[in-house]
């Protein structure tokens, strides 16, 4: 008789994890299908203002990055209308998060939809030249994420030194910008977008401040990580 309650029991409680599981895949199905929509309608906005953004695959690698490391204080230069910005943001605990893009549109697009899905989430943005803002913020970043005016690439980096922590990860995306950079001969209208990266590059590999790696990824994407000698 006790044999046959304790079968009992053990069919409840496994019937009850079950259940609970269930519940959880489901919850988290449609927790995903409203992200994927609600992504969707940015891609569509995106596209019909023509807002360079960034592809899924990128922004869940950003995702990730952010999850694992945890960081303090982010900064994203070229937030747009705030589609890698919710990438960016999603996992963002006791952190800060600040974004800059010259298109004032633009930010108060971002600032509006990411207030609306993480309201408690610590962030701000601003508008104007990230090169004449960096210097005026008054802390120091441990992940900058990268994706604005090419042809500025290496002055971002060069700027953001004094402003990192040691440790620190830059992710700079559009590093292979369609495949142009393999290229011999660059159309006129890609020069400076092309001579920016390549200095750009250039300067974390030949730095001994920077350890850097390279990921096909969206459009090509570096990771460096900041050692402060």
């Amino acid at each position: 008789m006790k044999n046959i309650q304790e079968f009992k029991i053990t069919q409840i409680k496994e019937l009850r994890a079950y259940l609970k599981e269930k519940s959880m895949l489901a919850g988290l199905k449609k927790n995903a299908a409203l992200e994927k929509k609600l992504l969707a309608g940015l891609q569509k906005e995106a596209a019909f203002k023509k807002i360079p953004i960034i592809d899924v695959t990128t922004g869940r690698f950003l995702e990730l990055i952010c999850l694992l490391t945890g960081p303090k204080n982010i900064l994203e230069i070229g937030c747009g209308n705030g589609f890698s910005s919710y990438f960016l943001i999603k996992n963002l605990k006791d952190g800060y998060y600040t974004g800059i893009d010259l298109n004032q549109d633009r930010v108060k697009r971002a600032e509006r939809f990411i207030r609306s899905k993480f309201p408690k989430k610590q962030f701000k943005f601003l508008t104007g030249n990230a090169l004449k803002l960096i210097p005026e913020l008054q802390y120091n970043f441990d992940l900058v994420f990268i994706d604005a005016a090419k042809y500025e690439y290496p002055q971002y980096i060069k700027t953001l030194e004094n402003k990192l922590e040691s440790g620190a990860l830059i992710i700079a995306d559009n590093i292979f910008y369609k495949n142009k950079i393999f290229k011999r001969e660059t159309v006129r209208h890609d020069l400076n977008s092309i001579k920016g990266i390549k200095e750009y590059i250039r300067y974390i590999t030949d730095s001994n401040n920077f350890s850097s790696y390279f990921f096909d990824i969206g459009d090509g994407i570096s990771v460096t990580r900041f050692i402060k000698k």
